[in-house]
């Protein structure tokens, strides 16, 4: 007969997995808003501790910034969102009186036989107009879906206020719950933070290196409206799974058509060979230098990252690597059995 006892721990274990699981449901939709406050929280708190010794009150010194932060992100978008849609609407209309078949024609004609090149061509144009509609349809589906952006965007907002007010009670809650050792805490915080800092602010000075590096070859090259779209280049190369891949393709595409090949081919070389392969280069290269975590785990931490978990994945496959790394390292020292509290 089966122990009645072990029959009721059972039940209360199924039951508990079961609870944890419609928690990870609930949370599924806006995990990445809560992810992103939570990082958002962890970057700016070095600005928060000087506020709050000079507002007295954790609600009040709190709820100013997020007020500052929210200002910081509206500024940017309430002059360059509009301007930005209206270049891809202007670009979008153009392309649609252009006879872009013709020009790559022209354009590839000479390395090709006469049937090659045309297939080519209308292979080409066919993508290029998927690729304008693709940017149209986003936008308007950007636009339809603002209410549920809107909400995760509160998400965002709680996470982070509570956060930043909270961080000290958050940090001390975990740690009570926390197997791990002192010793292991310190390791696997010290990593935490190395490599955090290294993909946020690798990002931020990648992209704007290849905005830089982008607006310059443009420029060079005569491009019209170099400063716009050097602007454009350096946010979308902050911005995880984008790039500055958003800007110089129209732009080499744009240059074909109006008969300027030879830059069009310049700029399409020069982004494809030397931009978009620097954050392949600097981002690993920030991680490793700052954390214990060689150029070829951090390559193989974001590429597996990126694919696992989306843009939470820069962070959490070089992250999940390192623990690795330190777990082996105590295994190899036969101190495993440190890692875990007496």
């Amino acid at each position: 007969m089966v122990d009645r006892q072990i029959v009721n721990k059972a039940v209360v274990l199924l039951l508990i997995i079961g609870v944890f699981i419609t928690a990870i449901f609930i949370l599924k939709p806006i995990i990445l808003a809560i992810f992103l406050g939570i990082l958002v929280a962890y970057i700016f708190h070095p600005l928060y501790n000087p506020l709050k010794k000079y507002i007295k009150g954790d609600n009040l010194s709190t709820a100013i910034f997020c007020l500052l932060l929210i200002g910081l992100l509206a500024i940017p978008l309430f002059f360059l969102l509009p301007l930005f849609v209206k270049e891809v609407f202007n670009a979008y209309l153009y392309i649609q009186k252009v006879d872009l078949t013709s020009a790559l024609v022209s354009m590839i004609g000479s390395f090709f036989s006469e049937d090659v090149t045309r297939v080519i061509a209308v292979q080409a144009n066919l993508f290029i107009v998927k690729f304008f509609n693709f940017s149209m349809v986003s936008l308007s589906s950007a636009f339809s879906d603002l209410p549920t952006l809107m909400l995760k965007f509160a998400v965002f907002l709680f996470t982070f206020y509570f956060v930043t007010r909270d961080s000290e009670k958050i940090k001390a809650y975990l740690t009570e719950l926390s197997p791990l050792s002192k010793s292991t805490e310190d390791k696997f915080s010290q990593e935490f933070r190395n490599i955090t800092n290294a993909v946020i602010f690798g990002q931020l000075l990648v992209g704007v290196i290849q905005g830089l590096c982008l607006g310059l070859g443009m420029l060079l090259l005569g491009v019209p409206k170099t400063g716009f779209l050097t602007v454009v280049a350096i946010i979308a190369s902050i911005i995880p799974m984008i790039g500055a891949w958003l800007v110089w393709i129209p732009v080499s595409l744009y240059l074909f058509v109006v008969g300027n090949t030879v830059s069009g081919t310049i700029l399409f070389l020069y982004g494809l060979l030397f931009v978009s392969t620097i954050d392949n280069i600097l981002r690993p290269y920030f991680i490793s230098k700052r954390s214990n975590v060689g150029t070829f785990v951090a390559i193989l931490g974001i590429v597996g990252g990126l694919y696992s978990f989306g843009v939470m994945g820069l962070i959490l496959g070089p992250l999940i690597l390192s623990y690795v790394l330190i777990i082996i390292e105590f295994y190899r020292q036969g101190k495993l059995n440190e890692l875990f509290r007496e």
